[in-house]
């Protein structure tokens, strides 16, 4: 599968990473997250380069990730330590490493680096949730490209179809616009929907004007941070986490500045609830689009609603490359027995 490479990707909300090893499917691979002795996070392929077993059924012993088939014992930067069959003062072989994925721990989530370039910066997040929210996560997966779900957030003409019942009631199906700016990090979206009156389509500059005064309705942060601009105590955002070609795992934050314990208590079940509910209506549609990586699609017929889709569709093909084999590299092993 293709991915935006050389980037910070959103994998697992902190939580989800125990002290255990576990393993997690993500880009088509098979990782192991594992904290070290000091609680950091951090990632290999989910394979001894012994004999292949599972690490993630393994263990940590003494900050050390411990196969449990032989267990051979590895550092955090993925070198062998110690090879019991050889003793404590036995030669570990050339090239029984195991390849380490960069990681790090922000914003409740653990964020991996992907790509060939070595790991710069700090993971992209939005300032205006990053303080002052109390915030409540849900997760959803589906059977859908994470392309095509991204997109689908950047999409301001489904509405009024897809949820009609929900928060496209009233039938705002004309699209002034939207007007959109690219950054380099990202994609700034202001939705204009009205109902049909029969009235012409603003133009661009008075889009603009309109928009310079106001905060984007949808903000995109590259690779996969999505952020709903509801109102200025409540927000929605969604980190789209590709799980393999086919499956996109949706990391759902509401962001709202409810305190009182009781009342934020049901206040965030009816937000998940209904954060769920609402993305069950796209998913109905999104999970059946052919084909499901956009940038396969030779027959899209694209519109001017569509400005914010074309803005990420050229981002991505600038950025995403195929994923290569999980290993690195093949080091010939030298017996450590004569």
């Amino acid at each position: 599968m293709k991915i935006p490479y050389n980037l910070w990707h959103p994998v697992l909300l902190s939580k989800e990473l125990r002290a255990k090893p576990s393993k997690f499917r993500r880009f088509g691979l098979d990782f192991v997250f594992w904290r070290d002795a000091q609680g950091q996070p951090h990632a290999f392929p989910d394979r001894c380069p012994h004999l292949g077993a599972s690490l993630s059924q393994g263990s940590v012993v003494d900050g050390k990730l411990v196969c449990p088939f032989h267990g051979f014992e590895f550092d955090s930067s993925g070198q062998c330590a110690h090879i019991p069959a050889n003793g404590v003062s036995g030669k570990i072989p050339a090239g029984m490493e195991c390849d380490h994925y960069d990681c790090v721990e922000q914003y409740g989530f653990i964020w991996l680096w992907m790509g060939d370039a070595p790991a710069t910066g700090s993971p992209a997040y939005f300032a205006e949730i990053a303080a002052g929210f109390q915030t409540y996560d849900s997760v959803v997966e589906a059977p859908v490209n994470y392309s095509r779900a991204i997109e689908n957030q950047l999409d301001c003409a489904h509405l009024p179809f897809v949820h009609k019942t929900t928060i496209g009631a009233g039938g705002r199906s004309f699209v002034d616009g939207p007007y959109v700016e690219e950054f380099e990090n990202g994609i700034n979206t202001w939705v204009f929907n009205r109902i049909d009156s029969g009235d012409a389509q603003l133009s661009q500059s008075e889009l603009r004007a309109r928009a310079a005064a106001i905060v984007p309705s949808l903000q995109l942060l590259f690779p996969s941070l999505w952020l709903l601009n509801i109102s200025e105590n409540f927000k929605n955002f969604i980190a789209f986490v590709p799980v393999d070609e086919r499956t996109t795992r949706f990391y759902i934050r509401a962001c709202h500045k409810v305190s009182v314990p009781l009342i934020r208590q049901l206040y965030e079940l009816v937000l998940g609830l209904s954060n769920k509910f609402i993305l069950g209506q796209d998913l109905r549609i999104i999970a059946n689009i052919t084909p499901q990586f956009s940038l396969d699609s030779t027959s899209d017929r694209l519109i001017g609603a569509d400005r914010a889709i074309v803005a990420y569709r050229r981002w991505l093909a600038k950025h995403a490359l195929e994923i290569g084999s999980v290993g690195k590299k093949i080091i010939p092993i030298e017996l450590s027995e004569k």
